[in-house]
């Protein structure tokens, strides 16, 4: 296996602690930018930085060799995040931002050596995850359950595919978020 492969695994087991952001106040300090400035702000330093790495083609240590041809996964989940932390709250992001971090790895590990665990393991991690945190955050209730399941669902169905020009890690994020954001607006408790 190579550094980049692990590096990548690293990085994505990491992802959770992205959630810091709903604890940082806003504005950061009296009279300081917001917190929503500086996310967008640290996305357009991302996408800055996107485009030199399509141009130049530098060598970086865990980006694939076709990413050097298409925007890479760091950057989609880059925006994956951002779009999930400018426009939903932390009990609907926890669930799908930790789903994506850790069972998204799970998926291709498990895909790797063409396990027969796959797909039941990364669907019943990817379920308590998202139980356990929206019941954390949340409560216990039908729509948490439903949420869950529903999440699930979508995450590991849009993990699969190799689309050319979308990454699973943006994917992983957005899809299953609007599906819970849908049963919390549709199902009434």
């Amino acid at each position: 296996m190579d550094r980049g492969h692990w590096l990548r695994r690293f990085i994505h087991m990491l992802a959770p602690l992205f959630l810091v952001y709903y604890a940082v106040p806003s504005p950061i300090w009296e009279g300081g930018p917001s917190k929503e400035f500086l996310l967008i702000c640290a996305l357009i330093i991302i996408l800055v930085f996107e485009a030199y790495r399509l141009t130049f083609k530098p060598k970086i240590l865990g980006i694939r060799s076709y990413e050097y041809q298409r925007v890479s996964a760091a950057t989609w989940a880059a925006l994956g995040l951002t779009f999930t932390f400018l426009f939903f709250p932390l009990e609907y992001a926890a669930p799908v931002v930790v789903g994506m971090g850790w069972v998204d790895p799970l998926c291709g590990e498990l895909r790797k050596v063409e396990s027969r665990l796959y797909p039941a393991l990364p669907l019943t991690a990817y379920f308590i995850i998202a139980l356990f945190t929206m019941t954390y955050l949340i409560g216990f209730n039908i729509q948490v359950v439903l949420a869950s399941i529903v999440a699930t669902i979508l995450a590991i169905a849009i993990e699969k595919p190799r689309l050319k020009y979308l990454d699973d890690d943006f994917l992983m994020l957005v899809v299953p978020l609007i599906g819970i954001w849908g049963v919390f607006e549709l199902v009434p408790i």
